[in-house]
């Protein structure tokens, strides 16, 4: 696989040869990282600066030019930045994200490098000469804000809400709607992962974005609590697993809260215990 996407770079790097409008293409993500490097089910991620971008979102016969399309569809980036994701023969993905030339000019003149060429970037192809200076020094991640207390005590009082509603639905046997609300329960609850793991190693702990390398950040207690949190479509599956989140984000959030001297919302968390515990279910209905 790895032999597949090396050919499948040089053809898009070879496209782009003999394209005007494509001026510069990095290689960013896994591929292009030292660090945490890529496995055989990483795919391409290709930020392609060019004097007319949108014409390779809202058109795909180029792809043609490249390879076997499966299919391909306009998504937005964690930053909200619209990319073209591409399935090309034998399931191989890569996401493009097209940006201005104008937008590298004023990058490079500015010696700004972008969020995502931090961790690890690679220069494909250059047409401009000034590609090398989007390229950071040395690769890592940028030193993550400090955690205050507003924002702490907003994902605490928000998991207790959510909590309490999955809870409700589980017993109604709501099982589809309780998942989806329980996803919501589960950003919150990696969020005070990552917290708490600051709380413990340090403010620079690398935590790493979106659950990545958890196995790796996260202490083996947390992992274990884990491995429990998750239900299935069944209702006593679901509720044990609730239980067991619930009592994960408690300690976690409360062994923040101490580490930060941050006020901490006990009676919420007391009140949801009880009214969890007064409530349980049995055997799946």
């Amino acid at each position: 696989m790895a032999d597949l996407y090396e050919m499948l770079q040089q053809r898009i790097v070879s496209w782009a040869r003999e394209n005007d409008e494509i001026q510069t293409i990095y290689l960013m993500g896994s591929r292009a990282r030292t660090d945490k490097p890529f496995d055989e089910f990483s795919d391409l991620d290709i930020v392609i600066y060019s004097t007319n971008p949108n014409y390779y979102f809202e058109h795909n016969d180029w792809l043609n030019n490249i390879g076997e399309v499966w299919t391909s569809f306009m998504y937005r980036t964690a930053g909200e930045d619209p990319e073209k994701l591409v399935l090309f023969g034998g399931g191989l993905q890569v996401d493009f994200l097209f940006c201005p030339i104008a937008e590298l000019e004023r990058l490079a003149a500015v010696g700004q490098v972008p969020q995502g060429f931090k961790r690890g970037v690679k220069l494909l192809l250059d047409k401009t000469g000034e590609g090398d200076k989007l390229i950071p020094e040395t690769a890592g991640p940028d030193l993550p804000p400090p955690i205050t207390e507003a924002a702490f005590q907003q994902v605490a009082r928000q998991y207790g809400f959510a909590c309490l509603y999955v809870a409700k639905q589980i017993l109604r046997g709501e099982l589809w709607v309780a998942g989806e609300r329980d996803h919501d329960c589960k950003q919150l609850l990696l969020q005070m992962m990552e917290w708490h793991a600051k709380a413990i190693h340090g403010q620079n702990y690398d935590t790493w974005h979106a659950g990545k390398f958890i196995r790796d950040w996260a202490d083996a207690e947390v992992i274990a609590d884990l491995k429990q949190s998750f239900g299935g479509f069944d209702q006593l599956a679901s509720w044990k697993a609730l239980n067991v989140s619930f009592e994960l984000f408690n300690r976690l959030s409360l062994e923040t809260a101490q580490v930060y001297h941050y006020d901490y919302p006990h009676s919420l968390y007391a009140n949801i215990k009880m009214w969890l515990q007064a409530r349980q279910v049995e055997k799946d209905n």
